[in-house]
């Protein structure tokens, strides 16, 4: 995913990677080929919305990262994904756009092995060891009537 200065998606690949090596691999074959880059922009049949690709070769190397509602909205933001692609910083590692934890990778470049993580946040009750109302009880050690 290319994302700008203020981490706004400007743009995905095509398809996933195994391993994240193989996802720099295609970034930097992106990179290489970028000025042989040709794009299109459709309407998705189903919604009437806009979607746009980009090509190397013939084969699709990105694509927007969601649909829009005008043609001219996929236009700029298309301009605005060709404008990043050949500034853009390529880092080593990611980070996750999910759950807000790092990903660690090994020497390869691929991923390493991890401890499982605690249950997100939300994941239970926000009171679940509370009584429910009209129930007795409490918390241990809190006086009942």
């Amino acid at each position: 995913m290319l994302v700008s200065p203020n981490n706004r998606p400007l743009g995905r690949a095509a398809r996933t990677f195994e391993t994240y090596g193989a996802c720099r691999d295609a970034v930097l074959h992106l990179r290489a080929g970028f000025a042989g880059v040709r794009s299109t922009v459709a309407a998705v049949e189903s919604n009437g919305q806009w979607v746009w690709r980009a090509e190397v070769g013939g084969t699709t190397v990105g694509m927007s990262s969601r649909s829009y509602l005008r043609a001219r909205e996929c236009h700029y933001n298309l301009e605005r994904f060709l404008e990043a692609v050949p500034a853009a910083l390529v880092v080593a590692g990611t980070r996750s756009v999910r759950g807000g934890h790092r990903v660690a990778f090994d020497a390869a470049g691929d991923l390493a092995a991890l401890p499982p993580s605690p249950a997100p946040w939300g994941a239970r009750p926000p009171h679940a060891d509370r009584p429910r109302h009209g129930e007795r009880g409490g918390w241990a050690g809190a006086p009942t009537r």
